[in-house]
């Protein structure tokens, strides 16, 4: 009876949209400090990519086990950030004050440019540090190989998912008040599942049968495998 009770598709639904929320206020309030905000970034794409993998609930446990394990990398990758993003901001201001020119144009495109590289890298930099383990510099050297290796659509997605959820939130009441109740939590979780299927060529897991998210590269990898063996 109880097996049934969570069988039932809409009693699932019911209960993700239930982590979903928790888990976006266990992020907004560990962005608080603002410090934080790269090991609470981190530690909720570890429950995101759980999540997609196992399917399983535990949110808070998973949150602040993964927020205490990753904090000093996260919180290092997130100064970095921040200086990064300061000196972008600096230098666009600086040129989008000067008169315009061929040359202003061109260093302010050049800026645009360099920022949404940056963003290309961090959207795999994240999932990375919340999955495997290696020093910054490792990690930021994967992420830089996934971001142009798997550029379209996954890179793709990632990148644009969160940008289309800030645009909406910025134009429309409703839609910010979605993203404070669960927005940010929905983003990472459908992003998770684009990372995973990437991540599913170059980590080593035991399958969980034909409902595990890796099963279709799993048995597809196995079947070329035979095919080349014969």
């Amino acid at each position: 009876m109880v097996d049934r009770y969570y069988d039932n598709p809409v009693i699932r639904i019911l209960n993700r949209c239930t982590d979903l929320v928790v888990l976006n206020l266990l992020f907004l309030l560990c962005c608080i400090p603002v410090v934080t905000i790269g090991a609470a970034t981190t530690a909720m794409a570890s429950v995101t990519l759980r999540s997609v993998r196992y399917g399983d609930g535990y949110v808070v446990q998973n949150f602040f086990r993964a927020f205490r394990e990753n904090f000093r990398q996260s919180t290092r990758l997130w100064l970095l950030i921040l200086l990064f993003g300061g000196m972008l901001v600096l230098d666009f201001l600086f040129w989008n004050g000067e008169k315009p020119s061929v040359v202003t144009s061109t260093m302010k495109m050049v800026t645009v440019a360099l920022g949404l590289l940056g963003y290309m890298v961090f959207v795999w930099l994240v999932p990375l540090m919340a999955k495997t383990t290696g020093t910054l510099r490792e990690q930021i050297g994967n992420a830089i190989k996934m971001a142009v290796g798997y550029f379209f659509p996954y890179t793709v997605v990632c990148m644009g998912l969160p940008m289309l959820a800030a645009y909406l939130a910025y134009i429309n009441g409703p839609m910010l008040m979605l993203m404070m109740v669960m927005g940010f939590a929905t983003v990472s979780y459908i992003c998770s599942f684009f990372i995973y299927r990437v991540f599913a060529n170059h980590m080593e897991e035991e399958s969980l049968g034909s409902e595990d998210v890796l099963y279709p590269l799993r048995k597809k990898s196995n079947e070329e495998n035979e095919k080349n063996g014969r």
